[in-house]
């Protein structure tokens, strides 16, 4: 099998001028609010020029005799040359992730639901909204954005409800993490690694769960004036606190059981290295492991970051780190 790739810059194909002179062509996918990147190390022989930080590059992968996967758009923002031998190195982010997303604003919601907030934030940004319609019901009361960027407030509400949020394709998604499944509801597509297709795996299994029995979230109580407590997990036992003190009990409930979630799911890790690279695997898709330990194959993995590398010798391999779906 021969790997195979198509780069566009400013809708011009590269790609041939790039071929015979690709040392590797790296693309880092992630699962959150943290922008994908493409990193390209090419042999300078002189006859190109350095490409222009800003420049737009689209991404397509795959083997040669069959359909290339679509990877987005990336902007070119950091330019490198080393030597001898002359190297050119480029490293480009996901276009989602340019512009106003990064400017600190204020903000104030008050009476609405998660759907109202990200939808009118997906708008100013000129984004297509796809929210899990559970976490899009979810009632907000009252709360502030202050000197605070949109992509820092999305994450942390995401982090507050144990969402999955991030900027795919022009599209804000919110989902609930590690689960799975789309938007809409639905399931996402499974994809099957036989052992035979790893020529390297690490599993790692820690008692997250028995060294931290619970985590507790305060709330201010304003009928009372005082601050109150909610454990999600076991009470009793060593329960850790989160720092921030929330508005409401639900609010408070909602921020614990997300923190308990997210550290359940921390107790089991997983990498994979694949010798022939999978092209349509991507950041939040569900696995299916065969003939590695029943341990290891009866849970429930997803794709938390993928990577894959295309070398200049041929070959094409996929880096895969996983966590557990609770």
């Amino acid at each position: 099998m021969i790997p195979d790739w198509r780069i566009l810059a400013e809708d011009r194909d590269i790609t041939t001028a790039f071929a015979h002179r690709l040392l590797a062509l790296r693309l880092l996918d992630k699962s959150g609010m943290e922008a994908d990147q493409l990193e390209l190390s090419v042999f300078d022989d002189g006859s190109i020029a350095l490409p222009a930080r800003g420049v737009r590059l689209s991404l397509a992968i795959g083997w040669k005799g069959e359909a290339l996967v679509d990877k987005g758009q990336f902007v070119v923002d950091e330019i490198g040359h080393e030597g001898p031998p002359d190297v050119i190195r480029i490293t480009a982010r996901s276009a989602d992730f340019q512009g106003a997303l990064k400017d600190q604003r204020e903000a104030s919601y008050e009476a609405t639901n998660i759907g109202s907030v990200l939808g009118s934030i997906a708008e100013r940004h000129g984004l297509a909204s796809a929210i899990h319609p559970d976490l899009a019901a979810i009632a907000i009361d009252h709360i502030d954005q202050t000197n605070e960027s949109d992509l820092n407030f999305i994450s942390r509400l995401g982090e507050d409800h144990d969402a999955l949020s991030t900027i795919k394709a022009g599209r804000l998604l919110f989902l609930p993490a590690a689960s799975g499944v789309t938007a809409s509801g639905a399931a996402m597509p499974s994809l099957t690694i036989n052992r035979r297709d790893s020529d390297r795996h690490s599993f790692r299994t820690s008692d997250r769960e028995g060294s931290t029995t619970g985590i507790a979230a305060k709330w201010h109580n304003l009928s009372t004036g005082s601050t109150e407590t909610v454990i999600a997990g076991r009470e009793g036992g060593s329960v850790k606190t989160l720092k921030k003190i929330y508005t409401s009990r639900k609010d408070a409930e909602d921020a614990a059981a997300a923190a308990w979630k997210q550290r359940q799911r921390g107790a089991n890790e997983l990498t994979l290295s694949l010798a022939l690279g999978k092209p349509d695997l991507c950041a939040g898709m569900p696995l299916n492991l065969v003939g590695w330990s029943p341990e290891i194959c009866r849970m429930n993995w997803i794709a938390d970051d993928v990577t894959h590398t295309i070398d200049g010798s041929g070959g094409f391999t996929t880096d895969i780190s996983a966590c557990e779906k609770v």
